[in-house]
């Protein structure tokens, strides 16, 4: 099936205003009668027009093309850009049906190995891009940005509120990883937090991210899928949402973990939902939305990682751990970028040895004598 039958083209009204060559709106291919030809295509944007599954945030289904008309309002960099905006995506008959379509456009753009980035309505749609990753045979790293756990039903909350309980319970063959960052312990229920670490996932709550904010750089480039919900955003700097909440992140805070995705080449999906343009004063939330996309799109092309590990390209350290099964742990770092990354033991039959990325306060801390608790986590929940 074309995806172009998914689609609903790019409304001219939403970019006209932008035709000054500096604008970004005129170095991106766009859906307005002709289909950009994937196989061109380095990035894609998906609009998507479905609330139904956040009946608390209802509006949010006109959050795509607020989005992108604060996108397309910014200056253009000097990348060689490859960015088509493939519209809207239809809403199916029911939810479901719009999620069986986010899927296959999902699982298509991966197929092509273009970047989708999802703009519009509600978070849930996470569960529809964990499908396309099952269907495609991926196990992945999934980052969930978000104030709340998104665990708990109740009978007047939709699928939004409760559908990364059914991802890590239906879906948990696909993941590798699963990563909670953001998170506020006063909206959290402590159960949940528990379950998190009895599985060996990892979490980083909003005040351990504020106190060393560079330390959520590693994590966020560990990510294949990063999904972002706008109430981790501090309501004053994002009030388009019916649960937004005094303290969150900073629109700046979103904004560099937006470019530490872009950067990464692990990353293969980048997902904002949530925004309620009815809710949006002075088009603040459309705005830091747009910068943060701005800011995945630079970072992509701004890429330096070289995930082979050659020698060319990355110097490699060997640290002997003591009391720890005399465990080896081989940390690596790259030439250009400076980056860390410490290799896990080989797991499974097939002897498969995992790259984590980290810091170089990592490979210090193992230089003491201490075994990173990302590296235990990691080798426990591979175990």
């Amino acid at each position: 099936m074309s995806l172009q039958l998914l689609f609903d083209p790019v409304l001219q009204e939403d970019i006209q205003d932008f035709e000054h060559f500096s604008f970004i709106n005129q170095r991106f291919q766009k859906h307005q009668g002709t289909f950009p030809d994937l196989d061109k295509v380095d990035i894609a944007i998906v609009g998507i027009l479905e609330d139904r599954g956040n009946p608390g945030n209802e509006g949010a289904h006109s959050g795509a093309d607020a989005i992108r008309r604060a996108l397309y309002g910014l200056r253009a960099s000097h990348a060689s850009y490859k960015v088509a905006d493939l519209g809207n995506l239809r809403p199916g008959e029911t939810l479901e049906d719009s999620y069986l379509r986010l899927k296959e456009v999902v699982r298509t753009l991966l197929e092509h190995n273009v970047l989708p980035i999802l703009i519009g309505g509600t978070h849930d749609h996470s569960l529809a891009v964990i499908r396309a990753y099952e269907e495609a045979g991926r196990k992945i790293t999934f980052l969930n940005v978000d104030s709340r756990s998104d665990t708990e039903p109740t009978a007047q909350q939709g699928m939004a509120h409760h559908h990364i309980s059914k991802i890590l319970t239906k879906h948990k063959d696909v993941l590798n990883r699963y990563v909670h960052v953001g998170y506020q312990t006063y909206l959290v229920d402590e159960n949940i937090l528990a379950a998190i670490d009895q599985h060996h996932y990892f979490k980083m709550r909003l005040g351990e991210l504020r106190d060393d904010f560079k330390g959520v750089e590693p994590i966020v480039r560990s990510a294949d899928f990063l999904s972002f919900d706008i109430s981790s955003i501090r309501i004053s700097k994002a009030p388009a949402n019916a649960y937004g909440f005094p303290y969150g992140l900073t629109a700046e805070e979103a904004c560099q973990i937006a470019w530490y995705a872009g950067c990464s080449k692990l990353l293969s999906v980048f997902g904002v939902f949530e925004l309620n343009p009815g809710l949006d004063y002075r088009e603040i939330t459309a705005n830091t939305i747009g910068t943060m996309i701005w800011y995945v799109i630079e970072g992509f092309y701004n890429r330096q990682d070289d995930l082979s590990f050659s020698p060319s390209e990355t110097i490699r350290y060997q640290v002997l751990v003591p009391g720890f099964h005399d465990h080896e742990i081989v940390f690596y770092k790259g030439l250009k970028s400076g980056k860390w990354w410490m290799q896990l033991p080989p797991v499974g039959a097939g002897g498969y040895s995992e790259m984590l990325p980290c810091r170089e306060e990592d490979y210090v801390l193992a230089l003491s004598g201490d075994v990173p608790s990302r590296w235990i986590n990691q080798l426990f929940s591979l175990s």
